[in-house]
């Protein structure tokens, strides 16, 4: 499971990236850490609205819900959705058939056991672009949006850095877009995009023992906390 993102990117290069503008681009400020422990929002492309992005809360709650972020989160951790989730509990059905989403990030961090002890990276694209994760959202009762990571098997490259699970999010390059938030979609394709990923090009930097201990709110601030770079 995936529990920190990163979105460093700016507002113009994110939408030169995609070629759609943000709803409120006002709010919008890059984040280097974005921990899903906490209550935090998430940069989303909907199926209701994909020629806008749009904010949610990290963290899938069920539709219309009334209550508080932390309260649902400290019952059950909806940061990942596995597929299986998806097609058999009940409330997530309907998010799966009809509010799926696109979560725009510049990366992710996992986490490696060797030797009694963990380590940590972080994965980006080789290109240093942002990209498109898979991923499900629900409106709340106040009319916000919260949503989920879509997580599938890890691939070679992943599992490399990354074996305290075996599961990550799922990249979607930019010409499956449309796929994944169409409405014309079938089962079979959605499931074909999740099992199947296209390959994308990712590096990964190895993080110094600091780094998730520091409050960290510039992106400016990580360049120390890389100790290596690996291919």
């Amino acid at each position: 499971m995936i529990y920190k993102l990163s979105n460093e990117a700016g507002r113009e290069e994110i939408e030169k990236e995609f070629g759609i503008p943000f709803r409120y681009p006002n709010l919008y400020l890059p984040n280097p850490i974005i921990n899903g422990f906490h209550e935090t929002n998430l940069c989303v492309v909907t199926m209701e609205n994909p020629n806008k992005i749009s904010f949610a809360i990290w963290g899938l709650m069920p539709q219309d819900f009334k209550e508080d972020w932390q309260i649902f989160q400290d019952k059950t951790n909806t940061l990942n959705v596995q597929m299986d989730e998806l097609q058999s509990i009940g409330w997530m059905q309907d998010s799966y058939k009809k509010r799926r989403c696109l979560i725009i990030a510049t990366g992710f961090y996992t986490h490696l056991l060797e030797n009694g002890n963990t380590c940590s990276y972080y994965i980006y694209q080789a290109s240093e672009k942002p990209f498109y994760l898979a991923g499900t959202y629900n409106r709340l009762n106040d009319g916000f949006l919260c949503a989920a990571l879509t997580v599938g098997k890890t691939d070679p490259f992943v599992s490399s850095y990354h074996n305290i699970s075996n599961l990550a999010p799922v990249i979607l390059p930019k010409e499956q877009a449309y796929d994944w938030l169409s409405t014309d979609s079938d089962t079979k394709k959605l499931e074909e995009i999740i099992q199947n990923p296209k390959k994308i090009k990712l590096k990964a930097k190895r993080l110094s023992n600091e780094f998730f201990l520091k409050n960290l709110s510039s992106n400016t601030l990580l360049g120390p906390l890389f100790v290596g770079l690996q291919h």
